[in-house]
């Protein structure tokens, strides 16, 4: 932490990652989905992409609300078609944790399910900060639903229908984020 000193006399205590003036504060979004292989890391994956250029105000991380998948690599499916188009998922699989609430300023679920299970563990965790939880397509331009349809057990068309969701979806949520934090 540091002192912030305003006409002389220490008004704030603020982290090294926060400035006045021209703030630059790093924001940090949680992508969640049921197990972590296929939605959540797409979207980190495109999260990252679009924001490469800005590694030192956003930070992304996903994560699952199911144990079915910690610590796999996310789905073939979900890896080839981020391939196709030049990004790179590295991400393996985790479980939502309370200390998720902290450290994130967005949790993000990619459906309905997903959201109320993220609002019932935050109902358990004491103490836990106000993250911003919101549904993925609250930022998409194409009002057809709500949801990011789980394409797991679906074709390869399915993953890519899913990531040209994920992907129009992003730039909307990240244009967002820049806006409202300016």
């Amino acid at each position: 932490m540091a002192k912030i000193e305003i006409f002389g006399k220490c008004t704030a205590m603020v982290y090294l990652c926060k400035t006045l003036k021209g703030a630059t504060i790093m924001i940090k979004v949680l992508f969640v989905c049921l197990g972590n292989i296929c939605r959540s890391p797409l979207a980190q994956g495109i999260f990252e992409h679009l924001t490469q250029h800005e590694t030192d105000r956003f930070l992304a991380d996903s994560a699952g609300t199911s144990t079915y998948h910690i610590g796999e690599l996310p789905d073939d499916r979900a890896i080839a078609i981020a391939q196709m188009n030049h990004i790179v998922l590295g991400h393996r699989a985790r479980q939502i944790q309370k200390e998720d609430f902290e450290k994130f300023d967005y949790i993000i679920a990619m459906d309905k399910t997903n959201y109320q299970n993220i609002l019932t563990l935050k109902s358990r965790v004491s103490n836990a900060s106000e993250p911003k939880i919101m549904l993925m397509r609250s930022f998409d331009s194409v009002k057809e639903q709500l949801e990011v349809p789980d394409p797991y057990y679906g074709s390869q068309q399915d993953f890519e229908r899913v990531y040209d969701i994920l992907y129009r979806t992003t730039e909307n949520f990240v244009q967002f984020l820049r806006e409202e934090h300016a």
